[in-house]
């Protein structure tokens, strides 16, 4: 390879001048063996992030190879970016570690020590603290060979403590943090229970009342009526929780239902219901019932098996009877869309407004109730109240019309299109992006010839400055052209929304789009009052401009 001369180590210094900000491309790989697409994500979510956080660069791409192994260079996306490289798009490449450039040592010790420094490409490793701007070569191989055996280092840990878990679970061990409610872990022993004798009657009461016929959520209005604390705000009562949200917390049917099926009541531990391994990347997951590790007899029951069992099956009976109407429901055939979703709340206790739709015989019903009464009665709200689906969209429709009349300035909106010179734009911009293509093509032959000994590598280097100096003339116009593009399509916008706001004006219903665009809260309060909070002026046009 030729010696570089002066003038080719001035062609350098006019290119890194020239250019500013490194052009960085992002570059992630998944093998074979692991097809996760989380874990792609994850992988350019971090090299953004990092890109995002240098003044010294900015992001031009994106490249990733999913389900290629390392030891194949010749990947789509690999190619793609070394296409790039060549043409000058790209001249920093950023990975998460080096092992997602490749596997192969020879083919990426080559990559890194000959073919980026002769492109002039810098090459970063994240994970691995490896930087060709900083020294790179031996010195960063040798710490990215240290991190690599820290890795597998702190990778056996985890096994091994992984297994340690596994075991205890497997001999009835309990590795959990907090013990179910109506139990305490031992003091002797902190993977043991012991019963509670504050809260295992409350444990109890709920099993009988359960299997006396009483339902999940009148069961929860009992206990909230009862000196039992829920387990959220037992546990912040004794110190075992500290945030201050749990200190009021109420019994509700979801609580019921957990205790009601928690086979540590008949004395039997369960474990194994989630699953996470990051050493072998495994994410946290529910497991099925047949990998649960049940261990029978592990400490002292608080209620009788055939209790716990009988409880089991009338909650399964009632599962299968509710599917079973709701499959033969007509409600389904009647359902309309609940245009307030999300934006309607009580007024009395904030929680949702739920809506309902029943049918019987030939009527159907619709109107909101508030869930929080619905659950939990009087211990949380007072608003009983159902109030009519219809009524309640027609007082939003009319408060809409309203704020669109006295409130939003319409004569703004009425811009005419500059879009004279639209056609000539759009044509030169097609001019524009065929030179560039050309200009590319010119500069991937340039590596090419220097490859085949055509040239030498002074010459390529100066012909290559041209090049990129004649492409960014034609990226600054491409550019300008861009911004008056973009200049007709915000008056577009805002005619858009000027008709938008006509239509909302003479429309007879209400629908989704309106609610989106106009409404943050609807307010249902216990004396069947309507409040509606809506969005600011500026933050409604930006909506319906977008």
């Amino acid at each position: 390879m030729a010696r570089k001369s002066r003038i080719a180590e001035n062609a350098m210094s006019i290119i890194s001048a020239k250019e500013g900000a490194y052009k960085t491309a992002v570059y992630a790989r998944l093998s074979t063996e692991d097809l996760d697409e989380d874990t792609l994500d994850n992988q350019i979510y971090l090299l953004k992030s990092f890109v995002g956080e240098k003044t010294d660069m900015v992001l031009v791409d994106i490249y990733a190879d999913n389900g290629f192994s390392g030891t194949n260079f010749e990947r789509p996306e690999f190619t793609r970016l070394m296409n790039d490289v060549k043409t000058g798009k790209v001249n920093c490449i950023v990975v998460k570690d080096l092992s997602r450039l490749g596997r192969n040592y020879i083919e990426t010790g080559n990559l890194i020590e000959n073919v980026f420094p002769f492109l002039n490409v810098r090459f970063i490793a994240v994970t691995d603290n490896f930087d060709t701007n900083e020294g790179g070569g031996v010195e960063n191989m040798v710490a990215s060979f240290k991190n690599l055996v820290n890795d597998v280092y702190a990778k056996d840990i985890s096994r091994k403590i992984i297994t340690a878990f596994r075991t205890k679970q497997k001999n009835g061990e309990y590795i959990g943090l907090v013990a179910p409610y109506g139990y305490l872990k031992s003091a002797e022993n902190k993977n043991k229970f012991v019963i509670d004798e504050k809260t295992a009657p409350a444990v109890k009461k709920i099993f009988e009342l359960y299997a006396g016929g009483y339902g999940l959520d009148r069961i929860a209005r009992i206990m909230n009526e009862s000196d039992y604390d829920c387990p959220r705000k037992y546990r912040y009562s004794i110190g075992i929780t500290k945030s201050d949200r749990y200190k009021n917390s109420k019994w509700g049917r979801t609580t019921i239902n957990t205790i009601l099926t928690n086979r540590a009541y008949i004395g039997d531990m369960v474990q194994g219901k989630v699953k996470q391994e990051l050493c072998n990347n495994i994410v946290m997951h529910y497991t099925n019932k047949d990998d649960w590790i049940v261990v029978e007899g592990t400490h002292e029951a608080i209620i009788e098996r055939n209790l716990f069992f009988e409880v089991q099956d009338i909650l399964e009976k009632k599962k299968t009877e509710q599917a079973v109407r709701r499959k033969n429901s007509k409600s389904r055939e009647y359902k309309e869309e609940n245009l307030l979703k999300g934006r309607i709340k009580c007024g009395c206790c904030g929680k949702s407004m739920n809506l309902a739709q029943n049918v019987r015989g030939n009527s159907i019903s619709r109107s909101y109730y508030c869930s929080g009464y619905k659950e939990l009665r009087e211990a949380v709200c007072t608003n009983k109240n159902r109030i009519n689906k219809s009524s309640v969209e027609s007082k939003v429709l009319e408060s809409i019309k309203k704020c669109i009349f006295n409130n939003i300035d319409e004569s703004s909106l009425s811009l005419e299109i500059a879009d004279k010179n639209t056609q000539d734009i759009k044509k030169r911009m097609v001019q524009i992006e065929r030179a560039i293509r050309q200009t590319n093509s010119k500069i991937a032959d340039l590596y090419k010839d220097v490859s085949d000994g055509l040239i030498d590598e002074n010459d390529y280097l100066l012909m290559k400055t041209k090049f990129l100096n004649d492409k960014k003339q034609l990226e600054r116009e491409e550019k300008l052209l861009s911004d008056n593009m973009k200049k007709t399509s915000d008056s577009a916008g805002k005619l858009r929304a000027a008709d938008y706001l006509k239509k909302c004006k003479k429309a007879k219903k209400l629908d989704r789009k309106m609610v989106e665009s106009f409404i943050e809260l609807v307010t249902i309060n216990d004396d069947k009052s309507i409040e509606i909070t809506f969005s600011c002026c500026d933050e409604i046009l930006r909506k319906l401009e977008g």
